[in-house]
């Protein structure tokens, strides 16, 4: 019996769905510190609390890898990806047939998948369970680094028939889903849009606990962006446009960058090198970044493209002021398209630069930045304008609204 047949017998025998288990395997790339990986823990436990039987299947890691793991039912399908072309086309095949052999054992109601391969892997493999993909990124940006005619042909048929043949495809913001249409010709019905929530009360409980390892002065005004130091994430625009608020006159501010990543070394070097060393504060990936978050005065995203960062709806949830890129900041945030508009910078530059170099979008993003500190009237247009939206910021609304998926 096939997952919504199952459903119309207990709905005919009067139960409900929330009263009879559900079996679920939720598909991952991997688990790391990313926003999709997040997700799919606490929906994870959100399936456990209504009584469901969850399993994870990563089609890389190893059991210990990452702290998130704890307590939770993990199928690994490898313990790490291929480099070689053909040793990776071996093990997408061995993928393949574990997530079959999985799915035959365990006979789910739904698969539930996140990222580009996991969603792949899922709609190739035979199941009579409810699919569901996940899109958390903008894809055609994503892939605008391809550099191959004929590999980026195969990538968007791929994505073009996967999209299609599934009917449940979640878009985490509304540019994700207008990305699907546009740029890959997906069915606009198979496609609905989910935001990335959170858990408010924990953000504000968490948010209250004491910084030990870094003084924040309360005579100063903090700049903050907290996230992976990566070609994605762009600080280095950051880095630049903050230079140049100090040369036209920001005063007592600092910048303070949380994260981990590739180009620490550079960023660090770039920050020496345009002279806001001393301005500029380094702290590495927190397991409770909210406590950091409450001492902001302005949030900054710099990144070149975004799905629906989780970080705004936490910073949102404090009742923060944030900026950033047009391709970072979701539209539908602001119940107001034109003050939307005043808060966003057009990113023009795709590839990472480390030298001192200020362009014309950095420009544009350090007039952002200065607003946001020294204006108390565009700090408050900012949070008037996005107060409806967090009203709705909850993640039971975002698990309600994927639980209602058939």
């Amino acid at each position: 019996m096939t997952q919504s047949g199952l459903q119309y017998f207990y709905e005919y025998c009067g139960y409900t769905v929330s009263t009879y288990i559900m079996k679920y395997i939720l598909v991952i790339d991997h688990i790391a510190t990313g926003g999709a990986e997040r997700i799919l823990i606490d929906y994870y436990h959100h399936l456990e609390k209504e009584g469901h039987q969850p399993y994870v299947f990563t089609l890389s890691g190893n059991e210990g890898q990452s702290h998130w793991t704890a307590g939770i039912r993990v199928v690994y399908g490898a313990s790490r990806d291929e480099n070689n072309l053909l040793k990776k086309f071996c093990q997408q095949v061995g993928l393949y047939y574990k997530l079959r052999k999985l799915n035959k054992q365990l006979k789910p109601d739904c698969i539930f998948s996140f990222l580009e391969k996991s969603n792949l892997l899922t709609v190739l493999i035979p199941s009579k369970a409810v699919k569901v993909l996940t899109v958390h990124n903008v894809l055609s940006i994503q892939y605008t680094k391809v550099q191959s005619i004929n590999v980026k042909k195969i990538l968007y048929a791929m994505i073009r028939w996967a999209y299609n043949k599934c009917p449940n495809v979640v878009a985490v913001s509304k540019q994700v889903r207008d990305d699907l249409i546009q740029s890959f010709g997906v069915t606009p019905s198979h496609i609905r849009v989910i935001n990335n929530y959170v858990d408010r009360g924990d953000v504000e409980q968490k948010s209250k606990e004491i910084v030990d390892d870094f003084l924040f002065d309360k005579n100063m005004r903090y700049v903050m962006n907290i996230g992976r130091f990566s070609d994605q994430k762009a600080q280095w625009k950051l880095l630049k446009a903050f230079s140049l608020c100090l040369k036209n006159g920001l005063q007592n501010t600092n910048l303070v960058l949380i994260g981990n990543g590739d180009y620490t070394k550079d960023l660090q070097q770039l920050a020496k090198d345009l002279g806001i060393e001393k301005q500029t504060v380094f702290l590495p990936f927190k397991v409770n970044p909210y406590k950091y978050m409450a001492h902001a005065n302005l949030f900054v995203l710099s990144s070149i493209f975004e799905g629906f960062p989780i970080v705004l709806s936490e910073i949102s949830s404090l009742r923060i002021p944030f900026v950033g890129t047009r391709k970072a900041i979701p539209e539908e945030m602001f119940e107001d398209k034109s003050v939307w508009e005043r808060c966003i910078f057009d990113s023009v530059t795709l590839e990472k630069d480390f030298s001192t170099f200020i362009h014309k979008d950095e420009k544009a993003l350090s007039i952002l930045i200065q607003k946001g500190i020294e204006s108390v009237d565009f700090r408050e247009m900012i949070l008037q304008c996005t107060l409806n939206w967090e009203k709705e910021n909850n993640k039971t609304n975002q698990f309600k609204a994927y639980d209602q998926i058939k």
